[in-house]
């Protein structure tokens, strides 16, 4: 049997940091530069690990190892994280832990760990930790997750939080925090969804309503009760800065999630999400023309990947328009082990067509 990778003619991808379980996070650098911050071990939370910041000065092609963010300490892995740019240009890495303990057992409220607050200043070759992060009253361990964001001189990032009842987890909640010192200490704003929400990437659009991309489900579940569970990723948006959140719609399928938002420069905005459908393994696109309103059909990015363990997509665009999206794959055609992909493409490519978002 033959296998083959799929993606849109004329676009050009590349495997790199072999062994990562990756789930990355691009942020363009000041100097031109695409940062990636991702998981540094082929894991997903059981061993001890790290967060690194890999680097392309090629717009995608070439990707090498600048530095490691984050310093567990023993019997704890750092994963999630989200990440991007203060007004002062430096690149802020805030990155949750867990105990290691939580891989072969229910999760208990002490396995999740404080959060940690990394800032570099020259464009990730050093870093400084400046501070944890605290959840919101009532609730456990903050994950941040998806893209910092600016607002004016307010830094804005979302996260979610895990509720619990008698030592059962009973829920999860996606909630936005901000800072006003360039990301050096945190606060709690608002909740954006709870029940069983979860990773969150917050979009704010300069004008218009903010918007926030959230996953749903199967996180507050006992794992024995996933298996019929389908995530998908509803959007929500904030007409006020982010300090109330309205649920609009839901924009994937079930077992296509999770997802990242971007403005594009002539202001459509760029969602991409993971899938995991038996029809599809790799990485799907929709384009909004008004704001979140209204979604294309969707556009595959990435297809053929040999294992449902994969996606997690991020994405930044170049001055010249082209689209540069990262993900993460246990198993591809190219490389049958934990990996980073990347694809450089652009919209002519894919030719989004509007319409009904599920045709």
């Amino acid at each position: 049997m033959a296998y083959q990778l799929g993606i849109p003619h004329g676009a050009f991808h590349t495997v790199t940091a072999p062994e990562h379980c990756a789930w990355p996070n691009l942020t363009l650098l000041p100097n031109g530069e695409i940062g990636a911050v991702i998981h540094n071990q082929p894991s997903h939370g059981g061993v001890e690990a790290d967060v690194e910041l890999w680097i392309s000065g090629d717009a995608g092609d070439t990707w090498k190892l600048r530095s490691q963010v984050t310093n567990h300490e023993p019997g704890t892995t750092r994963m999630n994280v989200a990440a991007g740019l203060n007004q002062q240009g430096e690149l802020v890495v805030l990155c949750s832990a867990w105990n290691l303990h939580h891989f072969n057992r229910k999760t208990v409220p002490e396995d999740v760990l404080e959060a940690v607050v990394c800032i570099s200043s020259d464009d990730g070759h050093t870093w400084e930790q400046a501070s944890v992060l605290e959840p919101p009253p009532g609730t456990v361990g903050f994950t941040p997750f998806g893209d910092v964001n600016s607002n004016g001189d307010e830094l804005v990032v979302g996260g979610y939080t895990r509720d619990y009842q008698d030592g059962e987890m009973v829920a999860t909640s996606a909630h936005m925090y901000h800072s006003l010192d360039g990301g050096r200490t945190w606060e709690y704003v608002s909740t954006i969804a709870a029940g069983d929400h979860n990773e969150v990437d917050l979009l704010v659009r300069e004008p218009g309503p903010w918007l926030a991309s959230v996953r749903i489900g199967d996180r507050a579940r006992p794992r024995k009760d996933r298996r019929n569970n389908q995530p998908y990723i509803v959007l929500h948006t904030s007409e006020d800065e982010g300090r109330s959140w309205q649920e609009q719609s839901k924009v994937t399928h079930g077992n296509q999630h999770t997802s990242h938002l971007l403005q594009l420069a002539d202001d459509r905005i760029l969602l991409t999400y993971g899938s995991r459908m038996d029809e599809l393994i790799g990485v799907i696109g929709r384009v909004s023309e008004d704001g979140g309103e209204s979604w294309s059909q969707a556009f595959v990015l990435v297809s053929g990947l040999l294992n449902r363990d994969c996606g997690y997509p991020s994405d930044v665009q170049l001055e010249n328009g082209d689209i540069v999206t990262a993900y993460y794959s246990k198993s591809s055609p190219w490389y049958q082990r934990y990996h980073m992909g990347v694809l450089r493409w652009n919209l002519e490519m894919v030719n989004p067509k509007m319409g009904p978002i599920w045709g």
